[in-house]
């Protein structure tokens, strides 16, 4: 894909995104669906502007959303065919309840990978773009906010802080599994835990992922989002020099200690963990990656698996 025609997603991507949230103003005050899990007018509105707009501009491209998969069951076929992943409100609960963390996000995936990213948070007022190979931008800016020297480089969980979700999945299993998780996470070393240095959970996995992008949280960990949660979010992570890797937690596992290594990260699998640039250690080039593995090896030995399906039909 020419980094031109990757330039023009981006900027249809950026127009569409701007022009909504401008016309919408996130103004919700219609709440449906269970306490856990809310749709608002709102959401559907964007959506189906959205993808009418991109239809008319990309008659060929494929498209997935939030609300068009719930109504077909998240039965849709993915493909390597140019995809735009679209969540038309992240953090539809945020808005009802009045929470900043919210926005719209477009994301494009071209066979199957992150190639274009759009996340725009209106409140805030803080637009975050992304296209394959050609950097990532807040606001114009390349983040993250805060760069070498003064960005420290961490090399254990105790000096990260981290940001996740908890779900809209209420059932007694998966709830107890994350607050597992979560324990393992904050205790401190001796008890066998990691002893992060905080957890927050905002709302909207996006959101949560442009922190890391900017360096306010080292590391997004999260089971259970749809590919639309973080589509877009992903790209906009490793142009920045982030990394994200497959995420199934190993923690009970009966995968054998000698084959728990980092995988890729597949868009439509529903685990994913997230880690921020981290700069190279004095005289060791290369250590900055290295580290990055480290600290998501790290979180993966304390935190276990909820079995979640793939998104879409493969």
């Amino acid at each position: 894909m020419h980094a031109e025609q990757l330039k023009e997603y981006l900027n249809t991507a950026i127009a569409i995104a701007k022009e909504l949230s401008a016309d919408s103003a996130f103004a919700a005050d219609d709440k449906l669906g269970n306490g856990a899990d809310c749709v608002t007018e709102v959401d559907r509105y964007i959506e189906k502007t959205v993808f009418s707009r991109l239809h008319e501009i990309y008659p060929t491209h494929k498209l997935v959303g939030e609300e068009t998969a719930t109504e077909r069951g998240n039965e849709y076929k993915a493909t390597n065919d140019p995809t735009w992943i679209v969540d038309p409100v992240d953090g539809t609960n945020n808005v009802v309840h009045h929470f900043q963390y919210t926005g719209i996000s477009i994301g494009l995936a071209i066979n199957k990978k992150p190639a274009v990213g759009v996340v725009y948070l209106p409140i805030l007022d803080e637009l975050y773009t992304a296209a394959r190979s050609q950097g990532a931008f807040m606001n114009s800016q390349p983040p993250p906010i805060i760069r070498p020297p003064v960005l420290t480089t961490p090399t254990s969980l105790a000096e990260c802080s981290m940001v996740c979700e908890h779900h809209s999945d209420r059932s007694e299993k998966a709830v107890g599994s994350r607050l597992a998780s979560f324990t393992r996470l904050l205790l401190d070393k001796k008890r066998g835990g990691g002893c992060i240095q905080n957890l927050r959970i905002l709302g909207a996995a996006c959101p949560n992922i442009t922190l890391v992008a900017k360096d306010v949280a080292e590391f997004f960990w999260d089971i259970g989002p749809h590919a639309w949660g973080f589509a877009a979010a992903v790209i906009i992570l490793t142009e920045s020099g982030g990394a994200v890797f497959a995420c199934a937690g190993w923690w009970g596992s009966s995968i054998p200690e000698s084959e728990r290594t980092l995988k890729p990260h597949n868009i439509w699998n529903r685990r994913l963990i997230a880690v921020r640039f981290t700069p190279n250690l004095p005289r060791n080039p290369g250590s900055g990656r290295e580290l990055q593995k480290q600290l998501a090896e790290d979180v993966l030995e304390i935190v276990e698996d909820i079995p979640y399906p793939l998104d879409g039909i493969h």
